[in-house]
């Protein structure tokens, strides 16, 4: 009974640090997208914003790609999280 007893507490303490694990990542991906948005606005602030979008994985390495639409035109950009420079890409009329 007892070795039932302390696999059966094994496996909810595994669980519990699985689950704080995987909310402790979540949290950190959600903060690092705050950010990066932040500064994306920051760059096109001149700009009226229509739309804008950044995908969740990076190309490679600490690159996003990302978007936006601007008074009928559309701006394709990418953004290094960790030095949150925003290199234009290219600009194209809607």
């Amino acid at each position: 009974m007892k070795k039932i007893l302390k696999f059966g507490l094994g496996i909810v303490a595994g669980a519990a640090v699985a689950h704080a694990a995987y909310h402790g990542y979540k949290n950190m991906e959600e903060e690092m997208i705050h950010e990066l948005t932040d500064r994306v606005r920051q760059h096109f602030s001149t700009k009226k914003i229509d739309a804008f979008w950044i995908f969740d994985e990076p190309t490679s390495g600490a690159l996003f790609e990302g978007g936006i639409v601007s008074n009928d035109k559309s701006i394709a950009f990418e953004i290094n999280a960790k030095t949150l420079e925003v290199f234009e890409k290219k600009e194209e009329l809607l």
